[in-house]
């Protein structure tokens, strides 16, 4: 194996700059799409086939590169791809029409080839384990793209557009003639690699074939978007040519930074697990860019960067694991069709654009693509990994656990942000005095999703939940839904389990119960600004009410429903403070209760319940009442205890309202345990638990670091019913009694 040479910094830093440039080069076209598209009078197919040729040959020009660079040095190609794409870009200036100009940009397309040449040149000068990080800085380069849509239309305001392309020839001419002088290649060569063994590769191994459907939606979209950003920006939005290019920069620069990311967070938790929740989440905010205004497409576009640039680093991750032999040939593949999967989305909206008006379809394609994908990677590359963990030790597992909890915890928590931006019409209907609420609950939410998966990674839960949503399928998703639902009515909603108990413990949690959920239904639509109230037009003492900025409903502000509707909150206090007297008169009766009680588990749950009750009752009383007396104190005081309750949510005792819910699936498990053949005891034959149970026993326990193997027949300790257990370790404490004595 090779050892990093001290040489290697200055290279790596060498080949970023090259690549940089090169990628700088090749975003100008994109970059100057709406200048040619005004001067040119172009349709909106004709500048979405501009800024796309260069990326088509960008894309194709990977697998000759990297044979090249293979075979001859990444100092020598890299050096003459800079001098050979200088003439194409320095050839712009002199084009006047159409054709020319798409002919030329076909040509300058070759510096979109540059990361092929980079990543064979930089992964020779390290050793394999520092390799993922090195090629992590080397794709940073990345960024020169963001610098040419941003920084060439405001230098262009300065020095003109003509400058602009004949500064950056200049600058590839010279910065060619540094790199062939500084740069060297590692000593050895690896194996020229021909087409035909590219192909070889991709006839016996479908997987390859999985991976570049990867790289073609997370770098192919990351590649569209940053070349036909500025043009949909201005066409959709109106926006100016540097203003354009500024946001465009932005999404450059988040997807480039988060690329790094993704491949660190592979290499703890997993390619497979990263790309999980990169395509689940690129379907929301995909969505959102159908959205024709600015706040929410710009909570998609900037969504979409990050999970993009993390879907890249993550994809790099699987090459290598998924073949080791073959990396160089499966890199370029997968790369190459990567680039092809800049070529296609520009193409699609603009004839998308041309010929219904719209772009938006273009981005349900997108969001449908990453479904498909997900499902993918579910059924091939997941198992794959799931069955790896399974052989790690515990200790190796907590902290990829905590960080795949943090990444699903993120993207939920950004999911909300964004349902918060649209359900409130881009924050029209919001209100700035909740804001504070608003930010409780974005924390709340963060940590309840972080806690609920570090609870799901447990050995034993894991089991359940799998199972549970295992034999929803299996059982027909219809009949399977109509089961659960009818638990939820029993277990969940009516919570029978608890009156079989005591029926003052029942009326304490269903009053408990059905308080907060009336206050989380009025609560949470009116802090997002999901619904809001008005005066009508026409008449003052009437009230509309707006769902997501909609009217749905109207009511005289003098009747009964605007007496309920103004005063649910109060309704929700007192079925709140009744389950409270219910509770604390049973912990003061009840010598078991009081026995196990505890004040952090049992009783700062119940004061902080009976706060926000009692504030928000005096905030009724002081506005009805005292004419306001007192009112400003007494709202500061409900936001604090309100906050501290959210804040309580993911830690105490009111976790267990979020796990309460997966005891349906359990449910599922225990009614197919009961109908399957059972498992006998190895000693005397009897039927003592369902067969899934003792099996999923045998998995679950050697990950808590429990070893119940055995010699003899039953092979497993499990295997044995209770009785003969207690027989076995009776029989056993005998015979060692019996030694002892000798």
């Amino acid at each position: 194996m090779r050892n990093t040479s001290p040489r290697s910094g200055p290279q790596l830093a060498l080949a970023t700059i090259s690549f940089a440039i090169c990628f700088a080069a090749w975003g100008l076209i994109g970059a100057f799409a709406p200048r040619f598209r005004e001067l040119l009078n172009l349709t909106a197919t004709q500048t979405a086939f501009l800024v796309a040729v260069p990326v088509l040959l960008g894309a194709v020009a990977r697998i000759p590169m990297g044979m090249l660079a293979d075979r001859f040095g990444g100092r020598a190609v890299f050096s003459a791809l800079m001098l050979v794409v200088a003439a194409p870009v320095f050839w712009v200036t002199r084009t006047g029409a159409y054709h020319p100009l798409l002919v030329v940009a076909f040509f300058l397309g070759l510096a979109g080839s540059s990361f092929a040449v980079g990543v064979p040149f930089i992964s020779r000068w390290y050793s394999q384990e520092r390799q993922g990080s090195a090629l992590g800085v080397y794709g940073i380069g990345n960024i020169g793209q963001s610098a040419a849509v941003f920084g060439g239309p405001l230098l262009a305001v300065a020095v003109g557009v003509h400058n602009v392309f004949r500064g950056m020839a200049v600058l590839l001419v010279a910065w060619a003639i540094v790199f062939a002088i500084l740069a060297r290649n590692p000593q050895g060569a690896a194996r020229p690699k021909t087409l035909g063994e590219m192909l070889v590769v991709l006839g016996k191994r479908p997987l390859a074939w999985l991976l570049a459907a990867f790289y073609f939606l997370t770098f192919g979209g990351f590649v569209a978007f940053s070349i036909y950003l500025p043009s949909l920006l201005r066409a959709d939005f109106g926006l100016g040519l540097i203003d354009a290019g500024f946001r465009t920069a932005g999404f450059v620069a988040l997807a480039t930074l988060a690329r790094p990311v993704g491949g660190w967070l592979a290499d703890q938790i997993g390619g497979a697990r990263v790309l999980s929740v990169v395509f689940l989440g690129i379907i929301p905010f995909a969505l959102l860019l159908m959205w024709t205004a600015m706040a929410p497409f710009t909570v998609g576009a900037l969504g979409c960067a990050l999970l993009l640039g993390i879907g890249n680093g993550a994809v790099f991750k699987l090459v290598p694991q998924y073949f080791p032999v073959e990396t160089g040939t499966v890199t370029g593949l997968v790369g190459a069709l990567g680039g092809l999967g800049g070529f296609l989305p520009p193409i699609l909206l603009g004839f998308f654009r041309d010929h219904t008006g719209r772009v938006w379809p273009g981005f349900v394609l997108l969001a449908l693509a990453s479904a498909v994908l997900y499902w993918a990677n579910r059924r091939v590359l997941m198992p794959r990994q799931e069955s790896l963990e399974e052989l790690l030790a515990p200790e190796l597992t907590r902290t990829a656990d905590r960080l795949r909890a943090g990444a699903w915890a993120t993207l939920w928590t950004g999911l909300l942000v964004a349902a918060i931006v649209v359900g409130s019409r881009n924050l029209e209907n919001f209100d700035p005095a909740l804001v504070a609420y608003t930010f409780a609950i974005i924390f709340a939410t963060w940590g309840v999703v972080y806690h609920y998966n570090v609870w799901l990674s447990k050995p034993t839960t894991r089991i359940y939940w799998n199972r549970g949503w295992q034999l929803f399928l299996q059982r027909g998703a219809p009949r399977s839904l109509v089961r659960l639902l009818g638990l939820a009515g029993t277990h969940i909603f009516g919570q029978l389990f608890i009156r079989r108990r005591s029926r003052l413990r029942w009326w304490m949690h269903q009053l408990i119960f059905w308080g907060c959920i009336l206050a989380v239904i009025i609560t949470f639509p009116l802090v997002f600004g999901w619904i809001s109230f008005r005066s009508a037009l026409n008449d003052q003492m009437t009230y509309v009410g707006y769902v997501f900025g909609v009217p749905a409903f109207r009511f005289p502000a003098l009747s009964f429903q605007a007496e309920i509707a103004f005063h649910g909150l109060d309704i929700a206090a007192f079925l709140v403070l009744g389950g409270i007297f219910l509770s604390l008169w049973r912990r003061m009766r009840d010598r078991g209760a009081q026995a196990v009680q505890s004040f952090a588990l049992d009783f700062f749950p119940i004061v902080l319940l009976f706060a926000i009750c009692i504030t928000g009752l005096a905030l009724t009383a002081s506005q009805a009442w005292l004419r306001g007396e007192y009112y400003s104190f007494l709202s500061i005081t409900h936001a604090i205890v309100v906050i501290a309750g959210l804040l309580y949510l993911p830690f105490g005792k009111f976790f267990h309202i979020f796990q309460r819910p997966a005891q349906l699936g359990v449910k599922l498990y225990h009614q197919a345990g009961d109908e399957d053949a059972g498992a006998q005891c190895a000693r005397c034959g009897q039927r003592f638990a369902s067969r899934m149970q003792i099996d999923d026993l045998k998995r679950a326990l050697p990950r808590m670091s429990f070893n119940y193997a055995m010699p003899g027949p039953a092979g497993n300790w499990q295997e044995l019913c209770p009785a003969c257990k207690r027989i076995t370790l009776s029989r056993a404490q005998l015979r060692l009694k019996e030694e002892a004595r000798g």
